[in-house]
């Protein structure tokens, strides 16, 4: 397994990338979590970012689910989801932008709430105010790109977990496995919410890619439940 981000072109459907849990919050086995990541330019479309990012999402979406589908907006979260026939579907869907750049996710879920979130984030601009939440006296002497990975991460966690709540990262926990890795925890409403995570790179941007995975809590380790790729 590689530990360097895989680069991501422009204008290229993505179908099955993995974002695999070994290493993570104690993992020894290995399960490869498979979303599909479309990367768009925005600058060539001339479109609006918002509705070039849901047409994105309806391109993968359709691989899964039959026309018509559409991609709503959850208010007042503004979280996507996917629609058809007048009701919610299991497809999860996520997008960022950045510099003019469009990433859009898709997974495919056995069950409804196992989310999937993307950060896009340009490490040149992330200087010491990205980490205005950390209470950790270190942080001065974090990188650039630290900061992004970290910043990227708990990003796209927190739209995974879809809490539906105010984004707090200090309320994200994220463990950082090497350099194309990570783990995460937060807290929500009807409890403890996890998952993994891998980082890519599109042109000069940092994506982070977050799934939620249902973790079973016991004496303090983390073990996988059943996997729903």
């Amino acid at each position: 397994m590689s530990s360097t981000p895989i680069e991501l072109d422009v204008g290229v459907a993505y179908r099955g990338v993995e974002l695999p849990t070994v290493g993570v919050n104690g993992q020894s086995g290995q399960d490869n979590f498979r979303i599909d990541l479309l990367v768009i330019d925005n600058e060539n479309t001339r479109g609006s970012l918002s509705g070039d990012a849901r047409r994105a999402m309806e391109q993968l979406v359709s691989n899964y689910a039959e026309p018509p589908i559409r991609v709503a907006t959850l208010a007042p979260s503004g979280r996507p989801i996917v629609m058809q026939d007048g009701g919610p579907t299991a497809v999860q869907v996520s997008a960022s932008h950045a510099g003019g750049l469009i990433v859009a996710a898709c997974r495919p879920s056995c069950r409804n709430g196992q989310g999937i979130g993307v950060d896009l984030v340009d490490p040149a601009s992330a200087g010491r105010g990205l980490d205005w939440w950390s209470e950790d006296t270190a942080s001065v002497s974090k990188t650039n790109t630290e900061r992004a990975l970290l910043w990227a991460a708990r990003e796209a966690a927190y739209k995974a977990a879809m809490v539906d709540v105010p984004f707090s990262p200090a309320k994200i926990s994220v463990e950082l496995i090497d350099d194309d890795r990570f783990g995460w925890r937060t807290g929500s409403p009807s409890g403890k919410v996890s998952g993994v995570g891998r980082f890519f790179r599109v042109d000069h941007f940092l994506l982070a890619v977050a799934v939620e995975v249902k973790w079973i809590y016991s004496r303090g380790i983390d073990q996988e439940a059943a996997p729903c790729s």
